[in-house]
């Protein structure tokens, strides 16, 4: 296998109206090789399938077109998170996306959830997120979203699922943009050590699509959680995605740090 990093090639900075595909972006081809590449290409196979369904997720299929979004952005976030009562917790979040040429920040993502725990290793939990675009009033987002999530162990591999349906309402829009995001996790615990390196998937398909489901974004991620202690939490990632339609928050390239903290 060639050691050269791929090159993704297309069309760059074009627009399209959010929620709409621009066939004009479809022209991309690839150059070279990686394995991170690979990773991307065969999992793509996997979702693009004409099945309706692969385990509980529901792909659609996809088309890779060069995205608005290219380059490299940043995610900084604080997660706090504790007990209410009983098997009922919370979660509060802020995530802060610089812009690209780190001069100002870009958006504040701010999330409020309360979440159940059914067994010890299924939650299920409901949740709001305001998405605010810096000194653009106009582009403010109100996000809420339901979720349901599972996870086994295996020794010292752990295997972890999300499903979470999310309906988001952009000021002065006409429809809510509808998600359906199946997310799949598999982590790996480094013995007598606070690391957890992990990989995961994750497709967006787009339920209001012409009354059709489709992919408009796939995520991909691999990175490492670090256990500090039993109340604190660092998180380190790499994210990459594929696009289907013009999406103003995330980059085609992320890299992440997240502090989280419970009480």
């Amino acid at each position: 296998m060639s050691s050269r990093p791929s090159q993704i090639i297309g069309h760059k900075n074009q627009t399209a109206s959010q929620g709409n595909y621009n066939p004009e972006l479809s022209g991309i081809y690839v150059k070279g090789t990686s394995f991170f590449y690979t990773f991307v290409k065969i999992t793509n196979a996997i979702f693009c399938h004409e099945s309706n369904y692969l385990l509980f997720f529901l792909p659609a299929p996809i088309h890779l077109p060069s995205a608005p979004g290219e380059g490299t952005g940043v995610a900084l976030k604080v997660s706090l998170s504790g007990k209410i009562y009983k098997r009922f917790s919370f979660v509060l979040e802020e995530d802060i996306r610089p812009r690209d040429d780190f001069r100002e920040a870009g958006w504040f993502l701010t999330t409020g959830e309360i979440n159940y725990r059914i067994l010890p290793n299924l939650r299920v939990g409901a949740g709001y997120m305001s998405l605010v675009r810096y000194k653009a009033s106009e582009e403010l987002r109100n996000r809420y979203y339901l979720y349901a999530s599972g996870s086994h162990r295996f020794g010292t591999f752990k295997i972890a699922v999300r499903e979470r349906f999310q309906s988001t309402y952009k000021k002065n829009g006409l429809h809510p943009t509808n998600y359906l995001r199946s997310m799949f996790t598999l982590s790996y615990r480094i013995a007598s050590s606070g690391f957890e390196p992990f990989i995961y998937v994750e497709p967006f398909n787009n339920v209001g699509y012409n009354g059709k489901m489709r992919a408009d974004k796939i995520r991909y991620s691999a990175g490492c959680d670090y256990r500090m202690d039993p109340q604190n939490r660092i998180q380190l990632y790499y994210r990459y995605h594929t696009f289907n339609v013009y999406d103003p928050i995330n980059y085609r390239h992320g890299i992440g740090l997240t502090y989280s903290h419970r009480f």
